[in-house]
């Protein structure tokens, strides 16, 4: 019988030592571990820079939109105010656009099926009887496309066409 015991107490002994051989707790990551996270984090940088490009283009073309709209309004009021006919040139960078703004610039005048670049040193005119010539203005760039009507009455963009480029 003492032979049994001792057997069971050198088997109780034996496996208290293996249990505690396993449960001692890790010190550190594995480098599988690491590199997991790793290139969970270049991934979700990698989309977040996509994003912020994107959105960059989307406010180059609200910002151009803004000049354009400031212009017209602009050359409208300098027409009445100074009882002169003013006209713009229409060009890419003819609304100030040009260094900030890479986009194409197309224009339809009233009566024109479609839109079209504007012809060398074609103008928009502003009567100082307080009405500009109706014309339609296309801007096409990176961000996006938006198309702008233009009341005749108030230089004013009376119909906005927004189409932004979605980025995922």
């Amino acid at each position: 019988m003492a032979s049994a015991s001792a057997r069971h107490s050198s088997f109780v002994i034996h496996s208290s030592f293996a249990i505690r051989h396993w449960s001692f707790p890790r010190r550190g990551f594995t480098l599988i571990e690491i590199l997991v996270v790793l290139s969970i984090i270049s991934l979700m940088l990698g989309i977040s820079i996509i994003s912020i490009s994107g959105i960059k283009d989307e406010d180059r073309l609200r910002r151009a939109v803004a000049m354009i709209e400031t212009t017209a309004r602009d050359n409208l009021l300098q027409a009445v105010k100074t009882q002169q006919l003013v006209t713009m040139p229409l060009a890419a960078g003819s609304f100030g656009t040009g260094s900030d703004f890479s986009g194409m610039l197309k224009i339809r005048r009233a009566g024109e099926r479609g839109f079209r670049e504007p012809k060398r040193g074609e103008t928009w005119e502003f009567s100082p009887t307080g009405i500009c010539e109706p014309i339609e203005v296309r801007l096409s760039g990176p961000g996006g496309t938006v198309e702008l009507a233009f009341d005749a009455l108030t230089a004013c963009a009376k119909r906005k066409s927004l189409d932004f480029n979605a980025k995922s």
